[in-house]
């Protein structure tokens, strides 16, 4: 009964801002501003760099950093990492973020970057935005479901399935807390 009565209680974060974002899928991207490539040696470049500076990469809102203005952040991204299906961050966000986000006030990233003239690649991360309108075609919500925020599914069991009946509760969300506490499946 305490599995079940914990369950219940995490609904209301069922929606919180993932702790890990894909900023960048691998591959050509295709772009508003120009197409670009993202690969290994994107991620190598962009990590040296963020090491080199030994700082951590703003989240802002709308590209405010890129302007004369005052630019407060939404969060910031702490550590690169590569997965199969892009370049991902680990984020530490703001209140006021969070709350956009679980509101779904902002849905998409749009990143900042540095690329190489000769090769297209993608070499260094300056910032990345918070955005309704993100250059990046094909962009995925970044709240949305446990697929996209974490860039892994987890497969409910059939005994899981059945608890999500019962309690009338959506498979999708059940999921999504178990990505976030870490379970894999």
């Amino acid at each position: 009964m305490e599995f079940y009565a914990k369950t219940l209680s995490q609904d209301s974060n069922l929606t919180k801002a993932p702790d890990y974002i894909r900023v960048l899928p691998l591959g050509n991207v295709s772009s508003e501003k120009g197409n670009f490539v993202v690969d290994g040696e994107s991620y190598r470049l962009m990590k040296e760099h963020m090491q080199r500076r030994a700082i951590d990469i703003v989240i802002d809102y709308e590209h405010q950093t890129l302007g004369n203005v005052q630019a407060p952040a939404g969060g910031w991204i702490k550590e690169l990492i590569l997965k199969k299906d892009g370049i991902y961050a680990r984020v530490e966000w703001t209140n006021k973020a969070k709350n956009y986000l679980r509101c779904k006030e902002y849905r998409y990233l749009s990143p900042v970057v540095i690329i190489q003239k000769n090769s297209h690649r993608v070499s260094q991360l300056h910032s990345v935005a918070l955005t309704n309108t993100p250059a990046i075609n094909g962009m995925t919500p970044i709240v949305n479901s446990a697929t996209i925020s974490s860039g892994v599914t987890y497969t409910l069991n059939d005994t899981e399935k059945e608890i999500c009946k019962m309690l009338n509760l959506k498979e999708s969300d059940y999921a999504d807390y178990c990505m976030r506490r870490g379970k894999s499946g």
